[in-house]
């Protein structure tokens, strides 16, 4: 059944092999496609800090750390730092990764859709996909 929640998804890859994913319903309904992408930006965010600490541990250490979403107007919303009439229904919480692309920390680039492979975690899968996917394996 069809709840119109929004499904936060996102795909880390270190080396062509992925090693962290997610594919969950948001706990609650998103006035528009463009808030809950954010969030999904959001949330992938505090999950690649996790990661890039780890990995700092281990010695590991990521300079760069770009995070690709297919949404221009997300990618927008995030290196804009004036809150527009038409974002006030976002939630502060969410606006943190302004903070790190400011920094520096994050790089937010636009991916094609074609090329994204989250939306396998959200779509069906063509084969067109499908051999994206396998291929991003090999890398």
């Amino acid at each position: 059944m069809d709840g119109r929640k929004s499904t936060t998804n996102y795909i880390f890859t270190l080396g062509g092999t992925t090693i962290s994913w997610k594919s969950k319903l948001q706990g609650r309904i998103s006035l528009s496609t463009t808030k809950a992408k954010y969030v999904v930006i959001s949330k992938a965010t505090k999950e690649m800090i996790w990661l890039k600490n780890l990995l700092k541990e281990l010695g590991k250490q990521q300079d760069d750390s770009p995070l690709f979403s297919d949404s221009q107007s997300v990618i927008c919303l995030a290196k804009n730092s004036i809150l527009h009439s038409r974002c006030k229904h976002i939630e502060l919480k969410y606006h943190f990764i302004r903070n790190l692309i400011n920094d520096g920390d994050l790089f937010l680039l636009k991916i094609p859709g074609a090329e994204n492979l989250v939306d396998m975690l959200t779509k069906t899968v063509t084969r067109t996909k499908l051999r994206l996917c396998t291929a991003s394996t090999d890398l």
